[in-house]
């Protein structure tokens, strides 16, 4: 996909940095939200050295999310500023402080800039694409927003192997739509569908339906389509776990047991993420973490 209408990024607009920095929250408002979620969860349990650098990927993400979804005014300029900064931070001179926190991981990890790139490209998207035709095209968006994150966990364990990257990308595309099916009504609300309008048609779903209370039949025989769908691909990469030298099989194994676990709140939720609570027990997650380690990600 071409970035911000194909124009390279020394050519795209600039602004003085006080003005571009004010758009954007601080580092401790971008990290409080870690609290609860899967990816820094799952690097509590790590050694410092790696939890350090996978905290500073977090702070990353989560810049990029608010600059594509929640940042006032125009959020294609401000795309292009954190790319710009970006190539700052590769240079050793980034301007933000979430960049400046993260330049000693890409230093250290070797993390490839085309890598994090793709993630401000998923939220270029997300600024002109709002639904998603079929499977094929929400896997193709999946391979922006959500695979890269993977990837660059690979790259802090040293890990990052052609073969291992593809199991990778199957867990990451897995856990992006099982988080689709439980934003479904706050993406609704949005503007946006992240639901293949193939299978909507399908199941004769429309997303207005979503604001009159519980899900209704025709919705939960989709939703639970797309989670059996999610948790078929998650499997299919679980092996990694088994590929990975410690503290990376730690780490990787907290992320596919999250994914376990919110199939498991589905299905106790019978695919109602409305009505009823799809949020992963830490209990649960937990449980499947050792599972995972034990068996290797296999059954």
């Amino acid at each position: 996909m071409s970035r911000a209408r194909g124009r390279p990024a020394h050519e795209r607009t600039t602004a003085r940095v006080p003005d571009f920095a004010a758009q954007l929250p601080d580092s401790a408002a971008v990290l409080a939200r870690a609290d609860g979620e899967n990816f820094p969860v799952a690097a509590r349990v790590l050694p410092r050295g790696p939890r350090t650098h996978l905290m500073a990927l977090y702070g990353y993400f989560r810049l990029v999310d608010y600059a594509g979804d929640d940042a006032p005014g125009n959020r294609e300029v401000l795309l292009d500023h954190l790319e710009t900064d970006l190539g700052h931070a590769y240079r050793g001179t980034p301007r933000l402080p979430l960049l400046k926190a993260l330049a000693p991981t890409i230093r250290a990890c070797g993390l490839p800039q085309e890598v994090l790139v793709r993630l401000i490209d998923a939220n270029r998207r997300d600024q002109h694409v709002h639904r998603y035709r079929t499977f094929t095209e929400l896997v193709d968006y999946c391979a922006l927003s959500a695979n890269p994150v993977g990837e660059s966990v690979l790259h802090v364990f040293g890990c990052a192997r052609p073969d291992l990257v593809a199991l990778s990308d199957r867990i990451c595309t897995a856990l992006q739509i099982l988080e689709h099916c439980q934003d479904v009504l706050e993406d609704h609300r949005a503007g946006r569908v992240y639901l293949p309008e193939a299978d909507l048609r399908h199941y004769g779903c429309a997303p207005e339906e979503l604001e009159s209370g519980p899900v209704p039949a025709h919705w939960r025989a989709l939703l639970r389509f797309q989670v059996v769908r999610a948790h078929r691909m998650l499997e299919s990469g679980a092996p990694l776990v088994g590929k990975l030298p410690m503290p990376a099989r730690l780490a990787v194994a907290g992320y596919v047991a999250g994914g376990r676990a919110t199939v498991h709140a589905f299905t106790a939720a019978r695919f109602d993420p409305i009505s009823g609570d799809v949020t992963p027990a830490r209990a649960r997650t937990a449980a499947e973490s050792v599972r995972l380690l034990l068996s290797g990600g296999t059954w």
